[in-house]
């Protein structure tokens, strides 16, 4: 797993910061490998307009494949992004769970309140 940011001035100021970013990250790949698969995975996303799924299929020239979930969560300034690169094959109900806890909190928490923040989270669950 590996937590990122993206600054919305890499992504080319576009309006539409979550397609901009998945674009981004499948345009890298391309460069890398020797060929690229991608699906927006809408289905692990629920009704959530905030954040998007992509999932990559990396091939190199052997025909060894990498998959990775970059789950993109939208902020003001740019996009928070968990990758999630699976050692198993059904990764799906993890990659849900995922999405549904994540709230962006536009303010600094104190300990107090991130306690009670994820608790509320998992009584939701």
């Amino acid at each position: 797993m590996m937590v990122s940011f993206v600054d919305k001035k890499e992504l080319q100021n576009d309006t539409d910061l979550l397609s901009a970013h998945a674009q981004w990250e499948i345009n890298y790949w391309h460069q890398r490998a020797s060929r690229v698969e991608s699906d927006i995975r809408e289905d692990l996303t629920g009704t959530r307009k905030d954040l998007k799924v992509t999932e990559i299929r990396v091939y190199n020239d052997k025909g060894a494949q990498m998959s990775s979930y970059l789950i993109g969560l939208a902020a003001k300034d740019g996009v928070f992004v968990l990758s999630v690169s699976p050692a198993k094959k059904d990764v799906d109900p993890l990659v849900k769970e995922l999405v549904s806890s994540f709230k962006l909190v536009p303010r600094n928490l104190d300990a107090e309140e991130a306690k009670r923040l994820s608790s509320e989270a998992k009584a939701q669950r």
